[in-house]
C-alpha cells in the first residue's frame, strides 16, 4: 500500500539525516530545500539552459523543455517546520505557487514586472542620450 511505502521513504530519509548529523558532516546540499517565502523576484526564464543538450539550446525550445522559472530571493527550507535560510536561486513557478501561495506570488511578480519595465525604459533612454552625444 501507498502509506507503507511513504513510511519507508520517511524512515530512510530520517536514517540518512541522522547518519549525516552523527558523522559531523553538515552538508545540507544533499537535502533538497524549497522556497517558502518570496522577498523579491529578480529575473525570469523559460527553461533551465544547463539541462539542455547543445542541439536543444541551438533550436527552438520544445514544449517539453519549457519550465517557467523566476530568480527568487527568499526563504528556503526543507519543509514548513524548518526555520530556513535566505538565498537567491532559480525556482520553478509551480514551486512558488504551491509553497508561497497565489497572492504573495502575484504581488512579487507585479513588483518585478514594474521594476523591469522602469529599469529597461531608463536604460534605453540612457543609450539614446549616449548616441545623440556621439553624433
Amino acid at each position: 500500500p501507498h502509506h507503507v511505502r511513504s513510511l519507508q521513504v520517511l524512515k530512510a530519509a530520517s536514517a540518512l539525516r541522522q547518519a549525516r548529523l552523527a558523522g559531523g558532516g553538515a552538508d545540507d546540499a544533499v537535502v533538497p530545500t524549497f522556497c517558502f517565502k518570496i522577498e523579491a523576484v529578480l529575473g525570469m526564464r523559460f527553461c533551465e539552459p544547463e539541462q539542455l543538450i547543445a542541439k536543444k539550446r541551438r533550436n527552438r525550445l520544445a514544449a517539453a523543455d519549457k519550465a517557467v522559472c523566476y530568480l527568487t530571493r527568499g526563504t528556503f527550507k526543507e519543509d514548513s517546520n524548518d526555520a530556513g535560510f535566505t538565498d537567491t536561486r532559480w525556482v520553478e513557478l509551480e514551486e512558488l505557487y504551491e509553497n508561497c501561495g497565489k497572492t504573495p506570488l502575484k504581488n512579487a511578480l507585479k513588483k518585478y514586472r514594474k521594476a523591469e519595465e522602469e529599469d529597461v525604459d531608463a536604460a534605453i533612454a540612457d543609450f539614446e542620450e549616449g548616441v545623440e552625444h556621439e553624433g
